[in-house]
């Protein structure tokens, strides 16, 4: 959480200190500091991703599953015990600061997520239920960047109500 809570260059010594562990202790445990980062976007993505991912494979209408994917993105996070924003879209913004295994893991959460969004999308497409004129790749990068967005402004303190306002908005041109 000291990752999500704050920012992903958070010292390893607050880390530890969070943890009531040693950096030797850290460092056997991890090998290091990305793969620390590593196994905490591991578990984040096993948190996170899992919920949205169930949602995208609902065979709910398309129309249902968007407002369901809105709803789960604006939720109160905070009554979760969870921070604002999103780990992996902070991370993702800074990729190319992060060493190997970060980048590797941050690169395939993304694939993953997107992948979920081109099946979505496909089950939408044959079902009559999204456009035709509109391929099923823009649209999954279209969705994850508004979601990004969207979880940006949770960070930056903006209300769940506008954010949402603002995703039913982007997601009518879908």
């Amino acid at each position: 959480m000291c990752y999500w809570a704050t920012s992903p260059d958070v010292a390893i010594s607050k880390i530890c200190a969070k943890a009531g562990a040693s950096k030797p202790g850290l460092y056997r445990e991890f090998g290091s500091d990305d793969g620390l980062k590593e196994a905490v976007l591991s578990v984040y993505g096993e948190i996170v991703s899992t919920r949205r991912s169930e949602i995208l494979a609902s065979e709910q209408p398309f129309s249902e599953v968007l407002e369901a994917l809105i709803t789960y993105t604006i939720q109160d996070r905070r009554a979760l015990g969870l921070p604002d924003g999103c780990l992996l879209f902070a991370m993702r913004a800074r990729r190319d600061e992060f060493g190997p295994l970060t980048r590797k893991k941050i690169d395939q959460l993304r694939l993953d997520s997107l992948e979920k969004y081109r099946q979505w999308i496909d089950r939408a497409k044959a079902n009559g239920e999204f456009r035709a004129d509109m391929s099923t790749e823009t649209a999954a990068l279209y969705l994850d960047a508004q979601a990004g967005n969207a979880m940006r402004l949770q960070k930056e303190g903006i209300s769940n109500e506008v954010i949402g306002e603002i995703l039913r908005t982007a997601f009518s041109a879908l």
